[in-house]
């Protein structure tokens, strides 16, 4: 991959150089340590409980989460060239999923398991529209199948727990954001869209169920887990916003052809 012109502005210059550190960081980076917490406390219940969460439900919840998200979504009130401007609006949208998340998850922990079932697409929600306003901080509308595959893979990004897969994944959906940054290759994604977006709902349907279900366990206990599921459920979109601004980040620069590859790995020497 062609390496990235770089920008002239100096002040410029400063802020792309942030946002490729951050890039490095998040690349090396794993999830977040209140989230890991939480799950070595409720994780013997999570093998169990994961049939709560088959993933026929998140297949429907993803899909009607995402319709939602769209349709309350606001216009952008920042000038979407401007990177630290991106960055600020991408982290009050951190800042509001993370704590409506937490609140929703506090009062769904009082009912137990009944709690947990109704939550579910709570958080399945706000994550969707967590990535999707996220995605309109850096200037991404989002239309179409092969955007909504790309919402997908950040998602799946997101609840990768495996060191291997993780990195595996990234690498998808980088590539996945140079397609997205080539005119010849969106047309090759739009002709196929329908089948991307399928075999993605599959794939990530299944991994998200099963995070989810790891993360929840402990809020089938009454009472206490209201407190569990605020602290999961903050980290769990804590972790889907970083992989969000990740994913936007990316495709901003190479929008603007100052990384040339699909990983800023590619960028240093």
């Amino acid at each position: 991959m062609s390496a990235p012109t770089g920008p002239h502005d100096p002040s410029l210059a400063g802020v792309v150089a942030e946002a490729l550190r951050a890039q490095r960081a998040y690349e090396e980076a794993r999830r977040t340590r209140l989230g890991s917490g939480a799950e070595r406390i409720t994780r013997p219940l999570g093998g169990a409980f994961a049939r709560a969460v088959p993933p026929e439900m998140v297949r429907a919840a993803l899909g009607a989460a995402d319709r939602v998200a769209g349709a309350t979504l606001s216009a952008l009130d920042h000038d979407p060239s401007d990177l630290a401007a991106c960055e600020a609006e991408a982290r009050r949208v951190q800042a509001w999923a993370s704590g409506g998340n937490a609140a929703s998850g506090f009062a769904a922990g009082w009912f137990g398991a009944a709690g947990v079932t109704a939550d579910i697409p709570a958080t399945l929600t706000l994550a969707a529209r967590n990535v999707r306003a996220t995605g309109l901080a850096y200037g991404v509308e989002g239309l179409g199948e092969e955007e909504a595959a790309f919402r997908l893979m950040v998602l799946e990004v997101a609840t990768s727990q495996a060191d291997e897969g993780r990195q595996e994944r990234l690498a998808e959906l980088n590539r996945m954001a140079e397609w997205l940054n080539s005119p010849g290759g969106r047309l090759v994604l739009e002709k196929g869209g329908e089948w991307v977006t399928e075999k993605i709902v599959e794939r990530v349907a299944r991994q998200l169920g099963a995070s989810l279900a790891g993360r929840k366990a402990g809020q089938v206990v009454p009472i206490v887990g209201g407190a569990v599921a605020a602290v999961v459920n903050a980290s769990f979109q804590t972790d889907v916003s970083r992989a969000a601004r990740y994913a936007y980040r990316n495709r901003w620069l190479m929008a603007r052809r100052m990384i040339g590859g699909s990983s800023t790995e590619a960028q240093q020497g």
